[in-house]
């Protein structure tokens, strides 16, 4: 009778071990497998305006590709071109890249051949060119802490970080400014 009850002790005592390996297993896979998210639709050469409140033309949107995901409130872009038409400014500006993404439907994070064109024939500062750029389409300012490289009439200017505020027309550059001015 001994020998019965240590056999059903020790099978007892494998299958609890057992359960216990198998629940410790399977919470480790439940914690290893990352969500995947897909896309809640996509859409192709896309346009888009974006007014403001008082219903003036602020912003026209163009990509090649553009991905929307609803859970993350986010919106990737392919090819994005942007006309942006500032509040108080008489300027427009025109700014492309390869690759951005929309989060709240105002913030814009643009990477990749970044170029800032100014469309207004009187602007000294007629490009930017970039690797990284941050608009916020409601206030129209624009930032950077990359290196940054400008041409204008008659000079070319490099720096490393960039504020510029469209509605005021006012650019700022952070550090590390060098010019070089040309006379005719």
């Amino acid at each position: 009778m001994k020998r019965e009850g240590i056999a059903i002790a020790i099978l007892f005592g494998a299958a609890i071990l057992l359960t216990w390996r198998s629940m410790v297993m399977k919470d480790q896979a439940q914690v290893d497998v990352k969500p995947s998210y897909q896309p809640d639709f996509v859409a192709k050469n896309l346009r888009s305006r974006i007014y403001s409140e008082s219903g003036r033309l602020s912003a026209e949107i163009n990509a090649e590709q553009m991905e929307h995901y609803q859970a993350l409130a986010l919106t990737r872009l392919q090819e994005p071109d942007y006309l942006l038409y500032p509040e108080d400014s008489q300027g427009q500006w025109r700014v492309q890249a390869t690759q951005g993404q929309l989060s709240d439907g105002r913030h814009v994070v643009l990477e990749n051949d970044v170029i800032i064109t100014a469309i207004e024939p009187n602007e000294p500062l007629k490009t930017i060119t970039t690797d990284y750029l941050e608009l916020d389409l409601e206030t129209m300012i624009m930032t950077s802490n990359r290196q940054i490289k400008g041409n204008g009439e008659g000079f070319n200017i490099t720096a490393k970080g960039l504020w510029a505020d469209l509605n005021l027309n006012r650019i700022e550059l952070k550090s590390q400014v060098n010019a070089i001015y040309e006379t005719p």
